[in-house]
């Protein structure tokens, strides 16, 4: 039997080595995602403890969208790679690999193949007793069918025949359209026992495979590192990108980023960046004072920030309240915060939606008032013109301080926030393809926008400076009396 050999790409095998329950690799047409799959099947096929009869058993499932599918890619490369140690059992669509191992044990792992066309297809994928799944071009598969096929892993072989050694999910595929189920899966709401592994893209300096990518008679020769070869396979990415797909294709085929949302657009699309903006944590800075952004209605939403000694805009943490009054929501959840071992101490003041500033309909008294009349100092925004808005935010987004960004996010403490900016608040789109004008109003996404919106307008106006040095200056006089601003002051 000739030799088989796998050179993993870097983010292949950073994928391989990983011990995630629920693995995906996503990255361009072409990367080498789905031979790394079948070497990662392979390997844990082989690292499977033997039975007592001394041979490794194992049996999993390779789910794609159709049968042709896994025809033409998946069983394709699979002959190809592992020639010489499979059989593939057409009628069953089964691929059976058996070899003998140098220390003397036999490997017998069986490779379904089951696509998802009909009821009896996932009828016969969820009575399955496997060791693993492989979840192939993961994008066309419902995210639901994780769970489900989560039950059928770890339950063959059976303790009699020694028990799994490996059990586990593992996916490839292609970039997802933002606001998916996929995107939210990938990147918003990650299950705990689930890894993800991106790719660089095709035209990136660092991108992988290029040197097994359309390569002449003349560039095989070259050592696989060679730059000659390297530019050889990146003519691929070239002449996909010259066939007009458009820019949301080669951005989720080639350049290995999430599409554009087919039903809307973000708000902030060309400015609010995930990887850049938001952090796993962050902690306030003792001694500088907070910025609460206030929405109110009957869904009241805030989020405290602060402004660090770079100048740079930390959104520390948001309180998202349900069908309640103003009230209720600074008894629960403001208060309550702000007297916690995270925030207390802090000076600080809100600054809230212009509105406010009226009366109810059955009492005098505004938003505005009874915040004051609970000592707390609130101001309403400079405006509530939603193009001010909106550009105040963005301005933050595209602002840098040296090589960092001028606002970072707190990804625990802001998780609502961060799933708005991402997918949730935006444009959406009209029957006749164009975008609406105004952003969608869909709480609590809009709603904790909202809240940020007055924050920014704050720091941008120089309001949030002058409010900061009023502060400071009645704490260091002890007998002063704090004059009440006109609440039309800065509208």
């Amino acid at each position: 039997m000739s030799m088989i050999r796998f050179d993993a790409p870097p983010t292949v095998a950073e994928f391989m080595r990983s011990t995630a329950f629920f693995r995906i690799i996503a990255g361009p047409v072409g990367s080498g995602k789905t031979t790394g799959c079948i070497f990662e099947v392979l390997r844990r096929a082989i690292g499977q403890r033997p039975a007592p009869d001394g041979t490794r058993y194992t049996r999993f499932a390779i789910v794609r969208k159709t049968l042709k599918q896994l025809e033409d890619t998946v069983l394709k490369d699979i002959r190809q790679w592992l020639a010489g140690i499979h059989d593939y059992k057409a009628q069953a669509k089964t691929v059976v690999i058996k070899m003998q191992l140098a220390d003397g044990t036999q490997v017998h792992s069986e490779w379904i193949l089951i696509p998802l066309e009909d009821a009896e297809d996932q009828s016969r994928l969820l009575s399955s007793q496997l060791t693993g799944a492989w979840m192939s071009e993961a994008i066309d598969i419902s995210t639901d069918l994780v769970q489900a096929i989560t039950g059928r892993c770890g339950r063959y072989p059976s303790g009699a025949q020694g028990g799994c050694t490996w059990y586990g999910i593992i996916a490839d595929t292609n970039m997802p359209s933002r606001g998916s189920d996929w995107h939210r899966l990938m990147a918003l709401e990650t299950p705990s026992n689930c890894e993800v592994f991106i790719q660089p893209g095709g035209m990136d300096d660092d991108a992988e495979n290029l040197e097994w990518l359309l390569q002449t008679e003349e560039t095989l020769k070259l050592p696989v590192n060679d730059e000659r070869r390297r530019a050889q396979g990146r003519t691929y990415y070239i002449n996909a990108m010259s066939a007009g797909q458009g820019k949301d294709w080669c951005d989720r085929y080639i350049h290995a980023k999430y599409g554009a949302d087919p039903s809307g657009q973000t708000v902030f699309v060309n400015s609010f960046n995930g990887d850049r903006h938001v952090v796993e944590k962050l902690n306030p800075v003792r001694g500088r004072t907070l910025i609460i952004g206030q929405d109110f209605g009957r869904n009241p939403c805030a989020v405290i920030c602060q402004q660090d000694a770079r100048d740079r805009l930390l959104v520390l943490e948001e309180l998202i309240s349900v069908n309640m009054g103003l009230e209720q929501h600074v008894k629960d959840s403001l208060r309550p915060t702000l007297l916690s071992p995270r925030f207390a101490g802090l000076p600080f003041y809100i600054i809230g939606d212009p509105s406010g500033v009226a009366g109810g309909q059955v009492f005098d008294e505004s938003p505005f008032d009874y915040l004051n009349k609970e000592n707390y100092r609130a101001y309403p925004a400079p405006s509530n013109a939603i193009d001010k808005r909106l550009a105040a935010v963005e301005s933050h987004f595209l602002h840098n301080v040296g090589e960092d960004p001028g606002i970072l996010i707190d990804q625990e403490h802001c998780p609502t926030l961060v799933r708005a900016l991402s997918i949730e608040y935006r444009y959406a789109k009209r029957r006749n393809g164009n975008l609406a004008p105004l952003p969608e109003k869909k709480n609590p996404w809009s709603d904790v926008v909202d809240a940020l919106q007055y924050v920014c307008l704050a720091t941008n106006s120089g309001l949030g400076e002058y409010l900061t040095t009023q502060i400071f200056a009645n704490r260091r006089a002890p007998g002063a009396v704090r004059r009440r601003m006109p609440v039309g002051a800065w509208t």
